[in-house]
């Protein structure tokens, strides 16, 4: 689970610092975040992407090339190319995360809790990674598992003495980052090892522990959506027995249970959740030793029940079930990070969603939302708000930081009145100029 995260020269985020811990019991399970927009809910998400992105760097070398390969084949326009490639490569990745026009380096600071330790990890990067430090649980207690600094004019690169195994694995690994480091983080090289060594070799050569937090974020799930088409959707593997596609695709035949067990989970959902629709079901075909699934509809419609493809709903309905195979990894014990779950989604249906849940999450769930009818039933000690000052400048604070809150008043309308912050604040629009341009007959002939 994430515990805090803190950032300085990240994309529109001088210093912040989002607190997640909740005392002595570790992380807070369910977090909504607010404020207005382009306030920086997106790019708080993009921070965890980058962390998760960064640990696979090696895999996106690959991606890019298929990639390129595929557009060229495909011909496909350049400009889409051009953010497929962002998108799966690291370094390029990192520029976009950089606050413009700063000479510093981006720092940020993610701190975490797995396996029942707690620890932080730390990149610093402006073209390239320039420091890179793992503070975490070292057999006994906690320590610093190594620390990268290239910021200085002597580089220096240190180990603790519990690391490796032995001598010739830790020369082994500095050989490594002497080839790789700067354009790849050291986590991404210890998952580059364990994916290409035996389990055997990894047991022996290094510290158990440092493998911690790259099993955390394999199994974190993010959903980061940004105003083009570059947004991301990384799911994690969890839940195992729940299919990865619930509206359409194909499995082998001898793990139909996989298919039965989705199709039961979404007909309870959605018969419960839509008074109109009665039925929810797959439409199998067997294709030799696989089964052809697709996800239909049985609705209210005019009087009558009538089935049609789940692809014919409407754009919220279909937000519904991309959100679900999502919110169930926060039942099985996995961080979820979901940036604008409430898009084309109505607030009372959001509402509703969410509260059913909270008390079985056993892992974590993250949002960004504007939804905030929630504001009235969820713990004001999930709800963080992001304000921004005149200057730009930033600050989260949790709903339990602000003193104005007691048990009669009502926190979503005080947030509606500006009481926290977090909301626009704007003049009455006039849009006399704006007529006048239009009306304003010098140039007839309209742009391309």
């Amino acid at each position: 689970m994430i515990t805090y995260v803190k950032m300085h020269n990240f994309m529109s985020f001088k210093d912040v610092l989002f607190d997640f811990r909740n005392g002595r019991k570790g992380a807070k399970k369910f977090i909504s975040i607010y404020g207005e927009n382009g306030s920086g809910k997106s790019n708080f998400v993009t921070c965890i992407d980058l962390l998760r992105k960064s640990i696979e760097s090696f895999y996106m070398i690959g991606e890019t090339g298929r990639i390129a390969e595929f557009a060229k084949e495909k011909d496909i326009p350049q400009e889409i190319v051009e953010m497929l490639v962002k998108s799966s490569n690291i370094q390029k990745y990192i520029e976009s995360c950089r606050m413009i026009e700063c000479d510093e380096a981006t720092q940020v600071e993610y701190g975490f809790q797995t396996s029942g330790h707690e620890g932080y990890y730390i990149m610093s990067f402006k073209e390239r990674f320039l420091y890179e430090k793992l503070y975490y649980f070292t057999g006994k207690q906690r320590g610093v598992l190594y620390e990268i600094d290239y910021t200085k004019e002597n580089p220096k690169i240190d180990f603790s003495n519990k690391l490796f195994k032995s001598k010739k694995i830790e020369l082994e690994l500095r050989d490594e980052i002497s080839k790789y480091w700067g354009k790849h983080t050291l986590l991404s090289i210890f998952n580059k090892e364990r994916e290409e060594k035996n389990e055997e070799y990894i047991k022996e050569s290094y510290l158990d522990y440092v493998f911690d937090i790259i099993d955390m974020l394999k199994d974190t799930t993010i959903h980061c959506k940004k105003s083009s088409s570059s947004g991301s959707e990384v799911n994690s593997y969890k839940p195992a027995n729940v299919l990865r596609d619930l509206r359409e695709g194909k499995i082998k035949k001898d793990k139909e249970d996989l298919l039965d067990r989705s199709e039961r989970i979404i007909r309870d959902f959605f018969t419960q959740a839509y008074s109109d629709i009665k039925d929810v079901y797959y439409d199998r075909k067997i294709d030799s030793d696989v089964i052809l699934y697709k996800l239909f509809v049985r609705k209210m419609i005019g009087g009558k029940i009538r089935t049609l493809s789940f692809d014919n709903e409407s754009a919220g309905t279909q937000h519904i079930i991309d959100i679900i195979r999502s919110l169930l990894g926060a039942f099985c014990g996995v961080t979820v990070v979901y940036d604008e779950i409430d898009d084309g989604i109505h607030d009372l249906l959001l509402k509703n969603v969410l509260e059913s849940m909270i008390d079985d999450i056993t892992g974590q769930l993250i949002i960004t939302t504007h939804n905030t009818y929630m504001l009235e039933s969820i713990d004001i000690k999930s709800v963080y708000l992001i304000n921004v000052d005149y200057q730009g400048n930033k600050e989260v604070k949790c709903l339990d930081k602000y003193p104005r809150i007691q048990g009669t008043n009502n926190p979503r309308i005080m947030y509606l009145k500006g009481l926290f912050g977090g909301v626009p604040i704007v003049d009455i629009l006039d849009y006399d100029t704006i007529l006048q341009e239009l009306d304003d007959s010098s140039n007839v002939e309209g742009g391309d």
